[in-house]
């Protein structure tokens, strides 16, 4: 979700009251019916939905008796409780599973491989210490950074910053680990220290392309959740029999669910729970058909090409058919929910722009891309463009620029396709969704909604 996302988000609402795939060639099986490394799909979505059970409920407890004003003079970032309830849930869920059932990760041993040797832990401290360095000399560089838009960032990142002592010591543990013991950091860590002639710069792209993703969308998510926990706090001790207030309680609390399990995501990109980056999207193509999405790019992209909005809302529109406007809300709080839904079916792995694991349950289960369908039809069912108002002309306009929008969640979708084609998994996943797939029947009409798979 972008900040202009987030600025529409807010105008909507207030306007009016309101796999395990098949190898190709075999028998098809349906998605989650074997597992993924380290955890079956199925529990580990399970593992999910009760992590954010858990974090709701956090969420419900700060809100009582005014505790998160009492909570913000302990903690600079508030909102590091319900993501620190969410990542300990599903770590602890997955890591229980995995032990029940004898699973191992994929890229970490059960046992050390090998002896510890210093210098490979302190290399690897080293890349750090000097990526976080470009990363923030980043954020001192570009004006986008400056303004107060971002303190709530700091704020996370200083709250965070109390973990550090761990990562010595998780450098020190994971090292004996590692099936492959030459990872991005160390190369980075050879490179820095003069050892050119056997650095893999492959590796040390991934590595930079990853920190990019992470240090662009970690400090959107984390403001827009800070503004998300605050309003929801609000909502549930305020909570009434409105109906009004239920569409407004349940909107935000799906797009504060969405938030908290995008920080968590971003943050919690580690081995120990299978949760790394193994790709980063190699093309242009696909990350401008991300980033425009996204703040600084969409308020010129939002504002200046597709403005689809013409300021009368659905609220407005059934204003005269209470009942018909109640169950036009519920299917908008459906959409809306099923997209956040989709968020936390990636668990600890959520990310844009990245490979860090095939998810084939939640609402995976029945489409490749639930929360960009999710996410555009209640754009649609928000801003009624259709509704020709002031004019037909003008809504012939509206819903050009809304179609153009569309079109550039397909391409995003179409540049994930790619870049997740490269694992068998996912190609095996996709055919069998052209098969079996909610939507099978309408990519019959429409081919470019039709899954293909790349030549071998």
């Amino acid at each position: 979700m972008t900040r202009g996302t987030q600025q529409t988000m807010e105008s909507n609402r207030m306007r009016a009251p309101g796999a395990a795939p098949t190898t190709p060639g075999s028998a098809p099986a349906t998605p989650g019916s074997a597992p993924e490394p380290g955890v079956g799909p199925e529990e580990s979505f399970l593992i999910n939905l009760a992590a954010l059970a858990a974090g709701i409920a956090s969420i419900g407890w700060i809100a009582g008796d005014n505790r998160l004003q009492r909570l913000a003079e302990v903690i600079e970032y508030p909102a590091i409780v319900p993501c620190a309830v969410v990542f300990a849930s599903v770590a602890a869920g997955q890591m229980l599973r995995r032990w029940r059932r004898g699973r191992e990760l994929t890229e970490l041993a059960p046992r050390p491989l090998r002896a510890l040797d210093w210098r490979r832990p302190l290399l690897r401290l080293l890349a750090l210490a000097a990526t976080l360095a470009i990363v923030g000399a980043a954020y001192a560089i570009f004006p986008e950074y400056q303004g107060d838009f971002y303190a709530p960032f700091w704020k996370f990142l200083r709250t965070i910053a109390y973990a550090a002592p761990l990562i010595p010591l998780y450098l020190a543990w994971s090292d004996r680990r590692l099936r492959e013991p030459r990872d991005e950091l160390l190369e980075f860590g050879l490179l820095l220290t003069g050892q050119t002639r056997a650095v893999n710069y492959a590796l040390i792209r991934r590595h930079f392309m990853g920190w990019t993703v992470k240090g662009f969308f970690t400090p959107l998510m984390t403001v827009y959740l800070s503004q998300e926990m605050q309003y929801l706090c609000s909502a549930f001790r305020n909570a009434t029999g409105d109906s009004w207030q239920n569409y407004d309680l349940w909107f935000h609390l799906s797009y504060g669910i969405d938030l908290l399990f995008c920080v968590v995501g971003y943050t919690a990109t580690l081995r120990l729970f299978d949760s790394q980056i193994r790709s980063v999207e190699p093309t242009a193509l696909g990350w401008g058909a991300a980033l425009i999405c996204y703040q600084p790019f969409y308020a010129i992209v939002g504002s200046m090409y597709l403005k689809y909005e013409s300021g009368y809302y659905w609220g407005q529109w059934l204003g005269d058919w209470p009942h018909v406007r109640d169950l036009w809300g519920v299917v908008i709080i459906l959409c809306v929910f099923t997209y956040a839904l989709s968020t936390v079916a990636f668990g600890l792995r959520f990310s844009n722009l990245t490979h860090r694991g095939i998810i084939t349950t939640g609402p995976y289960r029945f489409s490749k891309h639930p929360a960009y369908l999710a996410k555009n039809l209640s754009w649609w069912l928000i801003a009624v463009p259709f509704v020709p108002s002031p004019s037909i002309a003008a809504a012939a306009q509206h819903c050009a620029l809304l179609l153009l929008l569309n079109g550039v969640y397909l391409l995003r979708a179409r540049t994930e396709e790619r870049h997740l084609s490269r694992d068998p998994q996912y190609v095996a996943y996709a055919l069998w969704m052209n098969e079996h797939g909610a939507l099978k029947g309408l990519a019959r009409w429409l081919p470019v909604l039709k899954y293909r798979a790349p030549p071998d």
